[in-house]
């Protein structure tokens, strides 16, 4: 599992985390980082002929799938970075994350438990509620859009929060790859926003 990390990886990988480094040291601001986003995610819609700009995908999933997506990213926390330092880290993370989905107060408690270590056999059957969503069905990888948009709305890209985007790509069957090619396709449109604001 841990070649899905991108641990020891070589090639495109590397040199997308390395760029990402340089880029995102220079710390660019929120509201730069939310334009580089919506400007990605807008053009990939239109690319693929889609009419509506592109929402980002918190606000289109049914209260099911956002439940089971806030559930998945919880528990994947709690195995990925059980160790109580990491504690403030996961807590944080997810209450956010219940934010950024528009999901109800009430779910809260249900989330911090998730990140707290509870319901870790439930992983399985969360990814399948998630797949099961009318807007994942054909193209899982927006899920991918989504985590990275949220990993990168404070204008920096947590390297914890990397390793949990590509455990749940690597749970919802998605290649790494295109997590690669977002990642780069982000940068180049940071790197573009930050060209035209120092001429």
């Amino acid at each position: 599992m841990s070649a899905w990390y991108g641990e020891g990886r070589e090639g495109k990988g590397r040199a997308a985390a390395a760029e990402g480094a340089r880029l995102l040291c220079a710390r660019p601001d929120r509201q730069q980082v939310k334009m580089a986003v919506e400007e990605k995610w807008k053009t990939s819609a239109e690319q693929e002929g889609e009419k509506e700009p592109c929402v980002l995908l918190g606000q289109q999933l049914g209260e099911p799938g956002k439940f089971a997506y806030a559930a998945l990213c919880g528990i994947s926390l709690a195995q990925l970075f059980p160790e109580k330092e990491q504690s403030s880290f996961r807590m944080e993370f997810i209450e956010g994350f219940v934010k950024w989905l528009d999901l109800p107060e009430a779910v809260l408690p249900a989330m911090t438990a998730f990140a707290g270590g509870l319901g870790g056999e439930g992983t399985e059957t969360f990814a399948q509620i998630l797949l099961k969503d009318p807007i994942l069905k054909e193209n899982p990888v927006v899920i991918t859009q989504d985590l990275l948009s949220f990993s990168l709305r404070d204008g920096y890209y947590d390297a914890r929060a990397r390793v949990l985007i590509c455990h749940i790509t690597w749970l919802l069957r998605v290649p790494l790859e295109e997590l690669e090619v977002l990642e780069e396709s982000l940068l180049e449109s940071l790197k573009e926003q930050k060209e035209e604001e120092s001429e």
